[in-house]
């Protein structure tokens, strides 16, 4: 019995729809396997990529820093003593001419892209001139960062400078660092990227005499508390005349008693609290190209913003308040 015409028509149909699917079945799945093995591919680069890149930063460092000892006891830095009541001193006393030997230091830790750089030779500007020779010593671990930091430097070619791609903390090795691209990297134990550390407090009793002028700007996001717990141990604070910190008590609940343990030890390394100022305040000035006196400063701790710089400085010595006071009086003496 013949089938009707129809139903061949039919059948053929269905046919040629069932093979027109399973060709697109066949193309979709070419094009998805494709892009699967491209994924693939795309993915082991950039492991291969870590991979080395983290390789190189553990053997083959960038610059040249000159690594304490660990083992090696630190030196017995001497303490200073400050007194307020000078007057019984002022006699028998001459004036001398200041040390022409002595260094000026500029540490910038968390040189970020180097404006506090440009902030710093611009406002003292005055402080340079009369205080040394001055050098310009920073650190920056962020890749990205370092490159901008490394250029601000080299805009300065007359003053001494060297930029360290590392990162400062209270042991000689490698730590654990989050870079962010750039923006608020810091040191990270959940971190799986590594970079170098020194010891600071044992760089600096290596490296800076009691005699040096030493100013320390400190941007580290947070590990300004172990770092400076461990100079204040170590007593290698001493060594410090200027002190620039940007706190950071919203990181861990435990950092603000611990700053104000600091601040306090601080006074006993003859170190007062002068003022707070607000970042923003500083740029505006220094855009303006004003001097550091219209600079707004907070000096009874009402400013809340919590990138807010901290400026502590040494108190005077016994000398120099003497020499201050014979000028006094050699400029009120009627001349002959």
């Amino acid at each position: 019995m013949l089938l009707p015409e129809s139903i061949y028509k039919h059948d053929n149909d269905l046919k040629r729809i069932q093979a027109s699917y399973l060709s697109s079945v066949r193309s979709i799945s070419l094009i998805l396997n494709i892009i699967l093995f491209l994924a693939i591919c795309i993915f082991i680069l950039c492991l291969l990529r870590v991979i080395m890149y983290e390789e190189a930063i553990s053997k083959t460092p960038t610059s040249t820093l000159p690594i304490p000892h660990q083992s090696k006891q630190h030196k017995t830095i001497p303490r200073k003593e400050y007194y307020y009541d000078y007057e019984p001193y002022l006699k028998n006393v001459t004036l001398t001419p200041k040390n022409k030997t002595r260094r000026f230091f500029y540490v910038d830790l968390g040189c970020f892209d180097g404006r506090d750089i440009d902030y710093f030779l611009h406002f003292h500007s005055a402080a340079i001139a009369r205080l040394g020779t001055l050098h310009i010593i920073a650190f920056e671990p962020d890749p990205i960062n370092f490159s901008s930091c490394k250029l601000t430097q080299q805009r300065y070619r007359p003053i001494q400078g060297t930029v360290y791609d590392v990162a400062i903390w209270t042991e000689n090795g490698q730590v654990r660092y989050a870079s962010e691209k750039g923006q608020k990297s810091k040191i990270d134990s959940n971190s799986a990227l590594y970079v170098r550390s020194v010891d600071f407090s044992i760089w600096m009793t290596e490296n800076f005499r009691v005699d040096d002028y030493v100013y320390i700007k400190f941007t580290i996001e947070g590990a300004e508390i172990p770092v400076l717990e461990k100079m204040v141990l170590d007593e290698s604070l001493a060594l410090v005349d200027h002190l620039e910190i940007e706190w950071h008590d919203e990181l861990s609940p435990d950092f603000e008693p611990r700053r104000i343990a600091l601040e306090c030890m601080f006074d006993n390394f003859g170190m007062d609290f002068f003022y707070m100022i607000n970042p923003v305040d500083l740029r505006h000035a220094y855009n303006m190209k004003e001097n550091f006196e219209a600079v707004p400063k907070d000096r009874g701790w009402r400013l809340k913003d919590p990138l807010a710089r901290f400026f502590y400085k040494t108190r005077k010595e016994v000398p120099d308040l003497l020499i201050e006071r014979l000028q006094q009086r050699q400029t009120k003496l009627p001349s002959n």
